[in-house]
């Protein structure tokens, strides 16, 4: 096999060395190759950095008459490189979270020129924009360190749930069930298993395969390399386990399917998000069925406060005493949820079923039901049938679920949702109080 002495680009040149003396004599070879092929370097932009135990005093480089620079930090085709830190890609995490932020922030001042954007035209200005830096290099330095990626992590996690204009208390995992994206560390690891996936298929004189071969042998050896990186993200050492595109391919889908047990299992273990519970989305020209991860119907609410307001609801994102009292405010202790009752009646727990079936307080809530449910079972007919064999909370599932009524169910959440708002929610046990 071929040494590895440089990689050249159109516009770049990298040259690699082990040794001092080896070093000085390849720039004297650059020297006189560029000098017989009238080509002149670009002194300001060239640097070295040095890898290793750091020599007292520091070895003295230079291209012609020129002395080199050695530096501790340098971009290389878009990777930052440090020399100076246990990890030699913690300012690229850094880096790249900051840029994708900046993106972010660029999407929302969009939003000053147009107006509210929805959740679908969102999701593709972050995948254009914001996805991009944050996968970026991914396949080059493994999330070994949690560390790291927890930078990028919240970078995403915040431009979903500005998306789906939720508070930062709200249960993460809904923020990839309800839009389809990918928990980002997952993203990352399937994407550095598609790259062996690729390094694998290549012949053994290529310098990518040959580069892959040399990091199994030193994992195989218990030392620092890419294979030692993966067990972070892996159970297994994958390189050292798989040694075929296939049984990679199969590890990817083992790797997703997880992904998608994890998020059921959160879902369904929460009860915040028991509206999520069993949830059947609808198909097109076919019955229902459960998707885990996807673009959901009712964000496609066309009517932004619409949207919203149906979010809220199967998100428990809403102001219902329900939620807003299952928090500890200013030195409050959470108030049990027996005791979180209906601000008008003081009856009932002032829950989305209450505020939205079975509230009978206010006129002009029933006034708006009475409107909704002629109108909903105009549309569903089959509905107003089901309905004496339904609890409170399955017949609230399964107004949401259908897609052709969701626009007239998200209008009328919101306006249900208006009246309650109105009124500010108060603790009934601090009013009862002596104090």
């Amino acid at each position: 096999m071929r040494p590895f002495r440089s990689r050249s680009w159109p516009d770049d040149l990298l040259i690699v060395s082990l040794s001092a003396r080896g070093l000085h004599v390849k720039l004297a070879t650059l020297r006189t190759w560029c000098s017989n092929n009238f080509i002149l370097v670009n002194l300001v932009k060239t640097i070295i950095l040095i890898y290793g135990k750091i020599v007292s005093p520091l070895p003295i480089f230079r291209l012609g008459t020129t002395r080199i620079s050695v530096k501790t930090e340098e971009k290389y085709v878009g990777v930052i490189l440090r020399t100076d830190t246990q990890n030699m890609f913690a300012d690229h995490y850094k880096a790249k979270a900051r840029t994708a932020r900046q993106c972010g922030h660029r999407i929302w001042a969009i939003e000053d020129m147009t107006g509210r954007l929805r959740p679908k035209e969102l999701k593709q200005l972050y995948m254009a924009r914001v996805d991009c830096h944050l996968i970026h290099g991914c396949e080059i330095p493994p999330d070994s360190e949690d560390m790291h990626v927890k930078h990028l992590c919240k970078v995403q996690i915040n431009f979903l749930r500005q998306m789906l204009n939720i508070h930062r208390h709200s249960m993460i995992v809904p923020l990839f069930t309800e839009t389809g994206i990918k928990p980002l560390q997952v993203c990352r690891l399937l994407l550095v298993l598609s790259h062996l996936m690729h390094w694998l298929g290549r012949s053994n004189d290529m310098y990518a395969r040959a580069a892959l071969n040399s990091s199994i042998e030193l994992a195989a050896n218990s030392k620092k390399s890419l294979p030692q990186e993966l067990p972070f993200q892996c159970p297994i050492l994958v390189l050292m386990m798989f040694t075929t595109i296939g049984d990679i391919e199969d590890y990817s889908k083992l790797v997703h399917k997880l992904m998608l047990e994890w998020l059921q299992g959160e879902i369904d273990s929460s009860e915040k998000l028991y509206l999520l519970h069993d949830h059947r989305e609808p198909q097109k020209d076919k019955g229902p069925a459960q998707v885990i991860s996807c673009m959901q119907h009712y964000l496609m609410v066309k009517t932004q406060k619409h949207q919203e307001a149906i979010t809220s609801i199967k998100l428990s994102t809403h102001l219902l005493a329900l939620e807003i009292l299952r928090y500890v405010n200013h030195g409050n202790q959470p108030v049990p949820r027996s005791d979180r009752l209906c601000r008008f009646c003081r009856k009932e727990v002032e829950s989305p079923e209450h505020a939205l079936i079975t509230y009978t307080s206010s006129d002009e809530v029933l006034q708006l039901r009475v409107i909704f449910l002629e109108r909903l079972f105009t549309d569903l007919p089959d509905l107003q049938c089901q309905m004496a064999e339904l609890s409170i909370t399955e017949l609230l599932k399964a107004i949401i679920y259908p897609r052709s009524s969701i626009t007239l169910v998200a209008k009328f959440m919101y306006q249900v949702l208006e009246v309650f708002y109105a009124v500010p929610c108060t603790n009934l046990m601090l009013e009862a109080s002596p104090d």
